[in-house]
Protein backbone atom coordinates (compact mmCIF):
# COMPACT_ATOMS: atom_id res chain seq x y z
CA UNK A 1 0.00 0.00 0.00
CA UNK A 2 1.21 3.47 -0.87
CA UNK A 3 2.18 5.49 1.94
CA UNK A 4 1.36 8.98 0.59
CA UNK A 5 -1.78 10.36 1.71
CA UNK A 6 -3.92 10.37 -1.79
CA UNK A 7 -5.23 13.59 -3.32
CA UNK A 8 -8.62 14.68 -3.22
CA UNK A 9 -10.77 15.73 -6.09
CA UNK A 10 -13.53 18.70 -5.03
CA UNK A 11 -14.39 19.88 -8.61
CA UNK A 12 -16.17 18.59 -11.76
CA UNK A 13 -12.50 18.81 -14.36
CA UNK A 14 -11.31 16.00 -11.83
CA UNK A 15 -13.99 13.97 -11.76
CA UNK A 16 -14.12 13.93 -15.80
CA UNK A 17 -10.59 12.94 -15.89
CA UNK A 18 -11.65 9.69 -13.32
CA UNK A 19 -14.72 9.02 -15.56
CA UNK A 20 -12.63 9.17 -18.87
CA UNK A 21 -10.16 7.01 -17.27
CA UNK A 22 -12.84 4.22 -16.09
CA UNK A 23 -14.28 4.44 -19.73
CA UNK A 24 -10.83 3.22 -20.85
CA UNK A 25 -10.60 0.92 -18.76
CA UNK A 26 -13.65 -0.97 -19.25
CA UNK A 27 -13.57 -1.37 -15.37
CA UNK A 28 -13.70 0.09 -12.48
CA UNK A 29 -13.69 -0.42 -8.39
CA UNK A 30 -16.37 2.24 -6.04
CA UNK A 31 -17.68 2.64 -2.72
CA UNK A 32 -19.21 5.57 -0.52
CA UNK A 33 -18.38 6.52 2.58
CA UNK A 34 -22.04 8.54 3.45
CA UNK A 35 -24.35 9.73 6.30
CA UNK A 36 -28.17 7.94 6.90
CA UNK A 37 -29.01 8.83 10.45
CA UNK A 38 -30.93 12.24 10.25
CA UNK A 39 -31.88 12.38 6.59
CA UNK A 40 -34.36 9.99 4.24
CA UNK A 41 -31.74 9.11 2.18
CA UNK A 42 -27.94 8.21 2.30
CA UNK A 43 -26.01 11.47 2.40
CA UNK A 44 -22.98 10.95 0.22
CA UNK A 45 -19.56 12.39 2.02
CA UNK A 46 -16.73 10.73 -0.04
CA UNK A 47 -16.41 8.34 -3.00
CA UNK A 48 -13.49 6.68 -3.60
CA UNK A 49 -13.07 5.01 -6.71
CA UNK A 50 -10.10 3.14 -8.30
CA UNK A 51 -9.09 2.45 -11.48
CA UNK A 52 -6.42 -0.06 -12.38
CA UNK A 53 -3.18 1.11 -9.95
CA UNK A 54 -4.97 4.47 -9.59
CA UNK A 55 -7.05 5.77 -6.63
CA UNK A 56 -8.99 8.71 -6.72
CA UNK A 57 -11.05 10.46 -3.42
CA UNK A 58 -14.18 12.50 -4.52
CA UNK A 59 -14.73 15.02 -2.33
CA UNK A 60 -18.98 16.11 -2.95
CA UNK A 61 -19.02 17.93 0.24
CA UNK A 62 -16.52 20.29 -1.39
CA UNK A 63 -18.00 20.74 -5.17
CA UNK A 64 -17.10 17.48 -6.83
CA UNK A 65 -20.01 16.28 -9.04
CA UNK A 66 -21.36 13.21 -8.30
CA UNK A 67 -23.66 12.34 -11.10
CA UNK A 68 -21.06 11.15 -13.27
CA UNK A 69 -19.81 8.52 -11.35
CA UNK A 70 -23.51 7.61 -11.09
CA UNK A 71 -23.89 7.39 -14.86
CA UNK A 72 -20.53 4.72 -14.90
CA UNK A 73 -22.41 2.51 -12.66
CA UNK A 74 -24.97 2.73 -14.95
CA UNK A 75 -23.33 1.63 -17.82
CA UNK A 76 -23.94 -2.04 -18.94
CA UNK A 77 -20.19 -1.48 -20.99
CA UNK A 78 -18.23 -1.23 -18.10
CA UNK A 79 -18.09 -3.30 -15.04
CA UNK A 80 -18.39 -2.11 -11.51
CA UNK A 81 -16.76 -4.02 -8.72
CA UNK A 82 -18.14 -3.21 -5.29
CA UNK A 83 -17.96 -4.81 -2.05
CA UNK A 84 -21.53 -5.69 0.06
CA UNK A 85 -23.11 -1.94 -2.11
CA UNK A 86 -26.74 -2.50 -1.09
CA UNK A 87 -26.80 0.78 0.52
CA UNK A 88 -24.44 2.37 -1.93
CA UNK A 89 -26.72 1.40 -4.48
CA UNK A 90 -29.70 2.64 -2.56
CA UNK A 91 -27.99 6.09 -2.85
CA UNK A 92 -27.56 6.28 -6.52
CA UNK A 93 -31.13 5.34 -6.42
CA UNK A 94 -32.90 7.92 -4.33
CA UNK A 95 -30.26 10.86 -5.27
CA UNK A 96 -29.33 9.99 -8.71
CA UNK A 97 -32.08 8.03 -10.10
CA UNK A 98 -29.41 5.39 -10.86
CA UNK A 99 -29.71 1.70 -10.63
CA UNK A 100 -26.54 -0.78 -11.43
CA UNK A 101 -26.07 -2.05 -15.31
CA UNK A 102 -23.03 -4.20 -14.76
CA UNK A 103 -22.15 -4.70 -11.30
CA UNK A 104 -20.11 -7.69 -9.21
CA UNK A 105 -19.66 -7.86 -5.82
CA UNK A 106 -16.78 -9.14 -4.20
CA UNK A 107 -18.41 -10.06 -0.84
CA UNK A 108 -21.05 -12.22 -2.72
CA UNK A 109 -18.91 -14.01 -5.07
CA UNK A 110 -17.04 -15.22 -1.82
CA UNK A 111 -19.55 -16.94 -0.18
CA UNK A 112 -19.66 -19.36 -3.46
CA UNK A 113 -16.20 -20.16 -2.72
CA UNK A 114 -15.90 -21.04 1.00
CA UNK A 115 -14.90 -18.21 2.59
CA UNK A 116 -18.70 -17.54 3.96
CA UNK A 117 -21.48 -15.45 3.79
CA UNK A 118 -21.93 -11.28 4.67
CA UNK A 119 -17.62 -11.09 5.24
CA UNK A 120 -16.31 -8.18 5.86
CA UNK A 121 -13.95 -6.06 3.53
CA UNK A 122 -10.50 -6.67 5.79
CA UNK A 123 -11.84 -10.35 6.69
CA UNK A 124 -11.29 -11.25 3.07
CA UNK A 125 -8.91 -8.87 1.66
CA UNK A 126 -6.26 -10.87 5.06
CA UNK A 127 -7.70 -14.39 3.90
CA UNK A 128 -7.55 -13.80 -0.21
CA UNK A 129 -4.75 -11.49 -0.42
CA UNK A 130 -2.87 -11.48 2.76
CA UNK A 131 -3.73 -7.22 3.08
CA UNK A 132 -4.44 -6.19 6.39
CA UNK A 133 -6.30 -2.93 7.09
CA UNK A 134 -6.49 -0.30 9.69
CA UNK A 135 -9.93 -0.31 10.57
CA UNK A 136 -9.68 2.42 13.10
CA UNK A 137 -11.46 5.07 11.45
CA UNK A 138 -14.70 2.46 10.42
CA UNK A 139 -16.99 4.95 12.62
CA UNK A 140 -15.44 8.22 11.19
CA UNK A 141 -17.70 11.10 10.70
CA UNK A 142 -17.45 11.61 6.85
CA UNK A 143 -19.35 14.94 7.14
CA UNK A 144 -16.81 16.84 9.31
CA UNK A 145 -13.90 18.80 6.96
CA UNK A 146 -11.25 19.06 7.16
CA UNK A 147 -10.47 15.10 6.61
CA UNK A 148 -7.51 13.96 8.42
CA UNK A 149 -4.23 12.24 6.65
CA UNK A 150 -5.27 8.76 8.15
CA UNK A 151 -9.02 9.17 7.35
CA UNK A 152 -7.84 9.61 3.49
CA UNK A 153 -5.42 6.33 3.78
CA UNK A 154 -8.60 4.08 5.05
CA UNK A 155 -10.86 5.42 2.51
CA UNK A 156 -8.42 4.66 -0.15
CA UNK A 157 -7.69 1.15 0.92
CA UNK A 158 -11.42 0.07 0.43
CA UNK A 159 -10.88 0.21 -3.14
CA UNK A 160 -7.42 -0.62 -4.20
CA UNK A 161 -7.85 -3.88 -3.65
CA UNK A 162 -11.07 -4.59 -4.94
CA UNK A 163 -10.27 -5.64 -8.48
CA UNK A 164 -7.23 -7.74 -7.34
CA UNK A 165 -9.57 -9.39 -4.93
CA UNK A 166 -12.33 -10.33 -7.51
CA UNK A 167 -10.07 -11.36 -9.93
CA UNK A 168 -8.99 -13.88 -7.16
CA UNK A 169 -12.52 -15.17 -6.63
CA UNK A 170 -13.61 -15.04 -10.11
CA UNK A 171 -10.19 -17.92 -10.24
CA UNK A 172 -11.37 -19.70 -7.47
CA UNK A 173 -15.29 -20.07 -8.60
CA UNK A 174 -13.86 -21.18 -11.97
CA UNK A 175 -11.94 -24.08 -10.42
CA UNK A 176 -14.89 -25.54 -8.42
CA UNK A 177 -16.94 -24.63 -11.78
CA UNK A 178 -19.53 -22.11 -9.48
CA UNK A 179 -18.97 -19.11 -11.98
CA UNK A 180 -22.40 -19.64 -13.30
CA UNK A 181 -23.50 -19.99 -9.94
CA UNK A 182 -22.27 -16.23 -8.68
CA UNK A 183 -23.44 -14.84 -12.50
CA UNK A 184 -26.86 -16.34 -11.41
CA UNK A 185 -27.06 -14.90 -8.35
CA UNK A 186 -25.68 -11.27 -9.41
CA UNK A 187 -28.40 -11.46 -11.64
CA UNK A 188 -31.14 -12.26 -8.79
CA UNK A 189 -29.63 -9.55 -6.60
CA UNK A 190 -28.78 -7.42 -9.00
CA UNK A 191 -29.96 -7.44 -12.31
CA UNK A 192 -32.22 -5.27 -13.88
CA UNK A 193 -35.42 -6.68 -12.27
CA UNK A 194 -34.16 -5.16 -8.72
CA UNK A 195 -35.11 -1.98 -7.28
CA UNK A 196 -33.39 0.41 -4.70
CA UNK A 197 -36.01 3.09 -4.75
CA UNK A 198 -38.03 2.76 -1.64
CA UNK A 199 -41.93 2.42 -2.96
CA UNK A 200 -44.43 4.03 -1.14
CA UNK A 201 -46.77 1.72 -2.07
CA UNK A 202 -45.04 -0.94 -0.20
CA UNK A 203 -43.71 0.88 2.89
CA UNK A 204 -46.50 -0.93 5.02
CA UNK A 205 -45.02 -4.29 4.69
CA UNK A 206 -41.70 -2.51 6.48
CA UNK A 207 -43.53 -1.26 9.60
CA UNK A 208 -42.53 -3.48 12.51
CA UNK A 209 -45.80 -5.68 13.92
CA UNK A 210 -48.02 -5.24 10.79
CA UNK A 211 -48.14 -9.24 10.49
CA UNK A 212 -50.84 -9.25 13.77
CA UNK A 213 -53.40 -6.35 11.98
CA UNK A 214 -56.68 -7.69 10.87
CA UNK A 215 -57.20 -7.73 7.41
CA UNK A 216 -59.16 -4.24 7.69
CA UNK A 217 -56.59 -2.49 9.78
CA UNK A 218 -53.62 -3.79 7.47
CA UNK A 219 -55.77 -2.17 4.75
CA UNK A 220 -55.76 1.63 6.73
CA UNK A 221 -52.00 0.98 7.76
CA UNK A 222 -50.72 0.67 3.99
CA UNK A 223 -52.28 4.10 3.66
CA UNK A 224 -51.08 5.37 6.29
CA UNK A 225 -47.58 4.23 6.18
CA UNK A 226 -48.20 5.06 2.29
CA UNK A 227 -48.80 9.65 3.52
CA UNK A 228 -45.63 8.87 6.26
CA UNK A 229 -43.19 7.49 3.14
CA UNK A 230 -44.12 10.45 1.21
CA UNK A 231 -43.94 13.06 4.04
CA UNK A 232 -40.16 11.92 5.10
CA UNK A 233 -39.02 11.76 1.47
CA UNK A 234 -40.42 15.32 1.16
CA UNK A 235 -38.84 16.60 4.75
CA UNK A 236 -35.84 14.19 3.92
CA UNK A 237 -36.48 13.09 7.40
CA UNK A 238 -36.22 9.34 8.46
CA UNK A 239 -39.80 7.74 8.39
CA UNK A 240 -40.16 7.04 11.80
CA UNK A 241 -39.21 10.62 12.57
CA UNK A 242 -42.37 11.65 10.75
CA UNK A 243 -44.95 9.17 12.94
CA UNK A 244 -43.33 6.20 14.91
CA UNK A 245 -44.11 2.94 13.98
CA UNK A 246 -46.33 1.78 17.13
CA UNK A 247 -48.21 4.78 16.39
CA UNK A 248 -48.98 3.93 12.99
CA UNK A 249 -49.91 0.50 14.07
CA UNK A 250 -51.95 1.97 16.86
CA UNK A 251 -54.15 4.08 14.28
CA UNK A 252 -54.30 2.20 11.79
CA UNK A 253 -56.09 -0.65 15.08
CA UNK A 254 -58.49 2.38 16.50
CA UNK A 255 -59.22 4.23 13.25
CA UNK A 256 -59.67 8.01 14.97
CA UNK A 257 -62.60 10.12 12.79
CA UNK A 258 -61.87 13.19 14.30
CA UNK A 259 -58.44 15.86 14.96
CA UNK A 260 -58.77 15.59 18.66
CA UNK A 261 -59.01 11.43 18.83
CA UNK A 262 -56.19 11.69 16.30
CA UNK A 263 -54.19 13.63 18.54
CA UNK A 264 -54.60 11.61 21.53
CA UNK A 265 -52.38 9.00 19.78
CA UNK A 266 -49.78 8.15 21.95
CA UNK A 267 -45.95 9.06 20.19
CA UNK A 268 -47.17 11.48 17.81
CA UNK A 269 -45.04 14.77 17.79
CA UNK A 270 -46.16 17.33 20.19
CA UNK A 271 -46.97 19.62 18.01
CA UNK A 272 -48.90 18.24 14.74
CA UNK A 273 -49.39 20.45 11.98
CA UNK A 274 -53.18 20.93 10.76
CA UNK A 275 -52.28 19.40 7.51
CA UNK A 276 -50.36 16.64 8.74
CA UNK A 277 -53.64 15.80 11.33
CA UNK A 278 -55.83 16.24 8.23
CA UNK A 279 -53.85 14.14 5.91
CA UNK A 280 -53.71 11.22 8.51
CA UNK A 281 -57.34 11.48 8.60
CA UNK A 282 -57.71 10.82 4.74
CA UNK A 283 -55.21 8.22 4.88
CA UNK A 284 -57.36 6.59 7.28
CA UNK A 285 -60.39 7.55 5.35
CA UNK A 286 -59.26 5.84 2.07
CA UNK A 287 -58.11 2.92 4.07
CA UNK A 288 -61.61 2.08 5.48
CA UNK A 289 -63.07 2.26 1.80
CA UNK A 290 -60.80 0.46 0.19
CA UNK A 291 -61.26 -3.85 0.02
CA UNK A 292 -59.32 -5.41 3.34
CA UNK A 293 -56.16 -6.58 2.71
CA UNK A 294 -56.06 -10.28 3.71
CA UNK A 295 -52.41 -11.89 3.74
CA UNK A 296 -52.14 -15.76 2.07
CA UNK A 297 -53.87 -18.27 4.21
CA UNK A 298 -52.18 -20.56 6.33
CA UNK A 299 -51.45 -24.09 5.37
CA UNK A 300 -54.25 -26.99 6.07
CA UNK A 301 -54.07 -28.17 9.51
CA UNK A 302 -52.97 -31.12 8.50
CA UNK A 303 -49.84 -29.73 6.73
CA UNK A 304 -48.98 -27.42 9.62
CA UNK A 305 -48.56 -30.78 11.62
CA UNK A 306 -46.24 -32.13 8.79
CA UNK A 307 -44.29 -29.02 8.69
CA UNK A 308 -43.50 -29.12 12.58
CA UNK A 309 -41.18 -32.32 11.70
CA UNK A 310 -40.47 -31.66 7.91
CA UNK A 311 -39.14 -28.07 8.31
CA UNK A 312 -36.77 -28.99 10.78
CA UNK A 313 -34.99 -32.07 8.55
CA UNK A 314 -35.26 -29.62 5.93
CA UNK A 315 -33.27 -27.13 7.72
CA UNK A 316 -30.95 -29.99 8.15
CA UNK A 317 -30.69 -31.12 4.94
CA UNK A 318 -30.00 -27.94 3.32
CA UNK A 319 -27.30 -26.93 6.29
CA UNK A 320 -25.50 -30.88 5.16
CA UNK A 321 -25.73 -30.07 1.32
CA UNK A 322 -23.95 -26.25 2.29
CA UNK A 323 -21.30 -28.03 4.12
CA UNK A 324 -20.97 -30.19 1.65
CA UNK A 325 -20.16 -27.94 -1.18
CA UNK A 326 -18.39 -25.67 1.57
CA UNK A 327 -21.16 -23.05 0.10
CA UNK A 328 -22.59 -20.64 2.67
CA UNK A 329 -25.64 -21.89 4.15
CA UNK A 330 -27.64 -18.62 3.56
CA UNK A 331 -26.87 -18.82 -0.35
CA UNK A 332 -28.01 -21.51 -0.36
CA UNK A 333 -31.65 -21.26 1.14
CA UNK A 334 -32.90 -19.25 3.98
CA UNK A 335 -35.37 -20.38 6.94
CA UNK A 336 -38.05 -19.04 4.79
CA UNK A 337 -37.55 -20.01 1.76
CA UNK A 338 -37.33 -24.11 2.83
CA UNK A 339 -40.59 -23.73 4.69
CA UNK A 340 -41.99 -21.91 2.35
CA UNK A 341 -40.70 -24.33 -0.31
CA UNK A 342 -41.77 -27.72 1.74
CA UNK A 343 -45.25 -26.28 2.50
CA UNK A 344 -45.76 -25.57 -1.03
CA UNK A 345 -44.66 -28.92 -1.59
CA UNK A 346 -46.61 -31.10 0.32
CA UNK A 347 -49.87 -28.87 -0.06
CA UNK A 348 -49.99 -29.21 -3.53
CA UNK A 349 -49.45 -25.75 -4.74
CA UNK A 350 -47.71 -24.09 -7.20
CA UNK A 351 -44.03 -23.26 -5.70
CA UNK A 352 -42.20 -22.36 -9.38
CA UNK A 353 -41.54 -18.35 -7.89
CA UNK A 354 -39.56 -20.23 -5.54
CA UNK A 355 -35.03 -19.76 -5.95
CA UNK A 356 -35.41 -23.41 -4.98
CA UNK A 357 -37.44 -24.14 -8.02
CA UNK A 358 -34.69 -23.39 -10.53
CA UNK A 359 -31.53 -23.22 -11.56
CA UNK A 360 -28.53 -24.52 -9.14
CA UNK A 361 -30.33 -24.43 -6.66
CA UNK A 362 -32.57 -26.65 -7.53
CA UNK A 363 -29.97 -29.04 -8.22
CA UNK A 364 -28.20 -28.90 -5.12
CA UNK A 365 -30.85 -28.61 -2.54
CA UNK A 366 -34.32 -27.84 -4.07
CA UNK A 367 -34.95 -31.20 -5.60
CA UNK A 368 -33.57 -33.50 -2.22
CA UNK A 369 -36.22 -31.46 -0.40
CA UNK A 370 -38.61 -32.59 -2.59
CA UNK A 371 -37.60 -36.24 -2.67
CA UNK A 372 -37.98 -35.82 1.40
CA UNK A 373 -41.18 -34.03 1.11
CA UNK A 374 -42.13 -37.26 -0.85
CA UNK A 375 -40.62 -39.84 0.94
CA UNK A 376 -37.84 -40.83 -1.42
CA UNK A 377 -35.47 -40.20 1.08
CA UNK A 378 -34.80 -40.60 4.65
CA UNK A 379 -31.83 -38.91 6.57
CA UNK A 380 -29.02 -40.96 8.67
CA UNK A 381 -25.87 -39.69 10.92
CA UNK A 382 -22.99 -40.50 9.33
CA UNK A 383 -19.21 -40.42 11.08
CA UNK A 384 -17.81 -37.85 8.00
CA UNK A 385 -18.59 -34.63 6.63
CA UNK A 386 -21.43 -33.51 6.24
CA UNK A 387 -22.17 -35.86 9.30
CA UNK A 388 -25.30 -36.70 7.64
CA UNK A 389 -26.25 -39.02 4.88
CA UNK A 390 -29.42 -39.42 2.33
CA UNK A 391 -30.78 -42.63 2.30
CA UNK A 392 -32.82 -43.63 -0.47
CA UNK A 393 -36.30 -45.00 0.34
CA UNK A 394 -38.50 -47.05 -2.15
CA UNK A 395 -42.62 -46.99 -1.71
CA UNK A 396 -44.07 -48.81 0.78
CA UNK A 397 -40.33 -49.28 2.79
Amino acid sequence: MASDTPQVITDASGVGAVVRSARAAGRFTIDFEFLWERTYSPQPCLVQVAVGDAVHLVDPIEGAPIEPLAALVADPSLLTIMHAPSADLTLLAMNYATSPANLVDVQLAAGFVGLGAGQGLSVLLDRVLKVRLDKGEQYTDWSRRPLSARQLRYARADVEHLERLWGELCQRAERLGRADWVAEEHERRYGTASRWMPDPEESWRKVKGQGKLSARDRAVLKELARWRELEAARRDRPAAWVVPDRTLLEMARRRPTTAQQLQQERGLPERVRASDVEAMLEAIRRGNDTPPMSMPPPPPPEVQVRMESLAALGQILVAARAAEADLAPSLLATRDEVETYLAHAIGGRDGDESPLASGWRHRLAGAPLLDLAAGRIALAAADSRPFLREIPRHPGE
